[in-house]
């Protein structure tokens, strides 16, 4: 029966991550990788900065693999780095202005594909669909992910 269950969520999740275009070699029609994209976005809600550190916590990034994208970030002027005052082996990253200008982008690309996706939708469905996502939300958030 646990099996029917996890065949149900593994379908559910490929026919997601095609409806949004998660692998898409250029993620919402930029030319970052989703992961990428989320570095950006974590980077512009943290206006203090963030070290690589705080993304291998947060994102469970590996460590090599965080370190060349941070590196394609700085050869892309994307980012900004300050060392700390405490750790002079770590640096607390920032959006450059070309990185933030990118961000909104991204985040301008992800707004109309989100508006998009429901425009067919009546205000009762989305409703529906809203509070559908809060409880996989809720019942997900409570078993220690």
């Amino acid at each position: 029966m646990k099996e029917d269950y996890i065949a149900q969520i593994r379908s559910f999740n490929r026919f997601y991550t095609m409806v949004i275009g998660i692998l898409d070699k250029n993620y919402l029609n930029t030319e970052f990788s989703l992961t990428e994209s989320r570095i950006m976005y974590e980077l512009n809600i943290h206006p203090e900065g963030m070290t690589a550190r705080d993304f291998i916590e947060l994102l469970h990034l590996d460590k090599g693999y965080l370190s060349r994208i941070l590196q394609q970030f700085e050869k892309k002027k994307l980012i900004e780095k300050k060392s700390v005052a405490h750790d002079k082996r770590s640096y607390l990253l920032y959006l450059s202005q070309t990185g933030k200008q990118a961000f909104s982008q991204l985040n301008e690309n992800s707004q109309l594909q989100t508006e998009e996706l429901l425009s067919p939708l009546k205000e009762k469905q989305m409703i529906k669909l809203i509070e559908h996502m809060n409880g996989i939300r809720q019942i997900l958030s409570q078993t220690n992910i």
